[in-house]
């Protein structure tokens, strides 16, 4: 740590009057019926290997929602937001809604409180968007009025028997030099479908306030932080008010742009890994599934497990799309670059295993003369710091509908949560624009496999 004194000044400032030691408190509610076959764990003892192989993932699909506001010819506001739904349960391995009805009722509940906040934020940019253009257009830079952007979008960290984890992102334009990224974490106990508070997971929240200042300080070059970070960090844990989800090997926490450090050092993570601190977790969240599938952010880099040997060894992982290069990113050294037909809107997936086999998918969309208008997805395999191109495939986790019936704005999504069992589409399947649901595992070589 770079100075303890400060730090312990700052924390005692922080929490004077205000901490009181946080116990364990255990999901409370009566547990969700499950499969016959399914036996749900009480944790793993702590200082073994954090996986639990009974751990099983259950299926998501995700439903965004569309919206553009035009203003004398102009798009003046782009709007996204979505909505998370588990599938139904009737898959060979995956869990779903019949397991989980405490968690389906969750998740119901949450969307509409999104999309009731999103509905407010549509009407007040909107209005504040056409101001904004009618302004401009009157002084003559009509023309260098690119629109308002607001996207949510939901990013999958974790999706089994024990928790449901996700961050709520949210990108906001309203013009000048850059606009803003937003990440809050989201948790909850699959079996009650409580939404989980920091203490439940991190028992001593004051030992939680010095783990994390430590680590923000080992990971981050000197003169990155403002002044007020330690008490920033140590006010936001006593209120739970900082931003953090469950990943299967460990927590993450996210520190947005200008709450401890200046916009250019973006958002700020650290992980606490589950065999890195055993003691610090309540048992009950103190593992993770042997084999699962994560979403990436894309930016900033993810924490990552390769191997499952018990060393608490995270590593870092990011793709990014510069200059039609696909650039894939592992524990800071830029392991592949790929010539690129997509654009930026790209959805990398890492991908464990049970054997300890790793990979990454990173589904696009894309458009060309030669190839038309469509999605597709590269497949690398990640090994001894490298990943190998493995198969580009025809297929998608995006559903494409017919909705000239229906008129609705919106795009469907398959969440990959389960390498042995995941729904991709065959785009433009039929006539009517219609894709085509295929259920398949991942094969040996790490590309999608039927049957």
């Amino acid at each position: 740590m770079k100075n303890k004194k400060t730090f312990g000044v700052a924390l005692a400032f922080a929490c004077s009057a205000l901490f009181t030691p946080l116990g364990v408190a255990q999901a409370g509610g009566e547990p969700a019926e499950v499969a016959e076959d399914f036996e749900p764990t009480e944790g793993a003892p702590l200082g073994t290997m954090a996986v639990d192989p009974s751990l099983r993932s259950f299926g998501l699909y995700k439903k965004v929602q569309q919206y553009e506001a035009m203003g004398e010819g102009k798009v003046v506001l782009r709007q996204s937001w979505p909505e998370l739904y588990l599938a139904d349960g009737d898959g060979r391995s995956m869990l779903g809604s019949k397991n989980f009805p405490k968690l389906a009722a969750a998740l119901e509940s949450y969307n509409n409180s999104a999309r009731a906040e999103a509905l407010r934020v549509q009407e007040q940019m909107r209005e504040e968007a056409l101001r904004d253009y009618a302004e401009r257009k009157k002084n003559g830079y009509g023309d260098s009025f690119n629109g308002y952007v607001y996207e949510n979008d939901l990013i999958i960290k974790r999706a089994d028997a024990l928790v449901l984890s996700f961050l709520d992102s949210t990108y906001t334009y309203t013009g000048g030099a850059h606009g803003g990224q937003m990440y809050q974490g989201v948790n909850f106990d699959a079996s009650t479908g409580e939404r989980l508070s920091l203490n439940q997971v991190f028992p001593d929240g004051e030992q939680l306030v010095e783990v994390l200042i430590e680590k923000l300080y080992e990971e981050n070059r000197q003169g990155t932080f403002f002044d007020s970070m330690e008490a920033t960090v140590a006010d936001q844990v006593i209120h739970d008010k900082v931003s953090w989800v469950i990943e299967p090997r460990g927590v993450t926490f996210y520190f947005n742009q200008y709450e401890i450090a200046a916009y250019a050092s973006g958002t700020i993570t650290t992980t606490i890994g589950f065999d890195e601190r055993p003691g610090m977790f309540n048992p009950k969240y103190n593992l993770g599934p042997a084999s699962y599938c994560e979403e990436l952010t894309t930016f900033p880099a993810d924490n990552v497990c390769l191997y499952d040997d018990g060393s608490g060894k995270l590593d870092t992982l990011m793709a990014f799309v510069d200059n039609n290069r696909l650039n894939i990113v592992l524990n800071g050294k830029v392991v592949c670059k790929k010539d690129f037909v997509g654009n930026n809107r790209v959805r990398p997936v890492f991908v464990h295993t049970g054997g300890n086999k790793n990979f990454l998918y990173i589904d696009y969309g894309f458009a060309s003369p030669q190839m038309g208008v469509g999605r597709q997805m590269d497949v690398f395999k990640l090994d001894s710091g490298k990943a190998t191109f493995v198969h580009t495939s025809p297929y998608s986790f995006q559903r494409t509908f017919d909705q000239t019936k229906t008129g609705e704005q919106w795009i469907g999504q398959w969440i990959m949560t389960d390498p042995y069992e995941f729904n991709i589409d065959e785009p433009h399947f039929s006539t009517n624009g219609q894709s085509k649901t295929h259920t398949v595992q991942i094969g040996e070589e790490g590309f999608p496999t039927f049957g």
